[in-house]
């Protein structure tokens, strides 16, 4: 069997699991023409040092670089194990690519990643997704795919009910707060965040912000994402 032959048998077993999951979380994934992987390029590894090295380089912006890079790799196709797809993803998200780069190569996300996998080990996780809840000194792993009322139950529960949820205000101005954080958000997220009924509650809430040209709706496989205006 040629490594090209069972390099493609992966690439469509992976786009399965990948689709599988547009399902389970109604977010867009376009697996047409997913190009992760080739004979040259065939580990995730370089993903997980991109993530801890936006870390190092800023963290206020990490998680949004995280959901930048997931948005290119599974909605837009990119080849984002290449640096050069990488280093776009980081431009786009506003970080700096020299300081970017500096941890990246410099051997300190590394480090930080050995860390991580460090600590995967000693909590004995052995699949995807698992989620770890801390409070105070208080740790709850939990595998598998859950949902609200799961998610609920346990922070409840591990915080013997000091911690619970709060309705959050529906308004222009919460619907911006959220954006401003999470400057590219599908309509599904913000249905969610503010427990709307339908993607049409979500259209009315945040069509006074398009009306203002504050954000865009960007078409996408299978519906749209809403960015904000840089």
């Amino acid at each position: 069997m040629s490594k090209q032959y069972a390099l493609e048998k992966y690439r469509l077993k992976l786009a399965e699991i990948y689709k599988s999951e547009e399902s389970i979380t109604g977010m867009p994934v376009n697996m047409t023409d997913l190009q992760l992987f080739t004979t040259e390029y065939t580990s995730s590894i370089p993903l997980n040092l991109a993530y801890k090295a936006a870390q190092l380089a800023d963290r206020n912006k990490a998680d949004h670089f995280l959901y930048n890079l997931r948005f290119a790799t599974l909605v837009e196709c990119r080849p984002t194990t290449r640096l050069k797809e990488i280093l776009a993803v980081v431009a786009d998200t506003g970080i700096s690519v020299n300081e970017f780069l500096k941890h990246y190569e410099g051997g300190s996300a590394q480090a930080s990643l050995t860390d991580d996998f460090s600590l995967r080990q000693s909590l004995g996780v052995r699949g995807l997704p698992a989620y770890l809840l801390e409070y105070e000194d208080i740790r709850a792993l939990v595998n598998g795919v859950i949902g609200y009322e799961q998610c609920r139950s346990t922070i409840i529960k591990l915080t013997d009910g000091e911690v619970s949820e709060m309705q959050p205000e529906i308004s222009t101005d919460s619907g911006r707060r959220l954006i401003n954080l999470h400057p590219l958000i599908s309509p599904v997220e913000i249905k969610e965040a503010f427990s709307l009924r339908d993607i049409s509650a979500v259209k009315a809430l945040i069509q006074p912000l398009l009306d203002a040209d504050e954000i865009f709706i960007k078409e996408v496989y299978h519906g749209g994402v809403i960015r904000k205006h840089q």
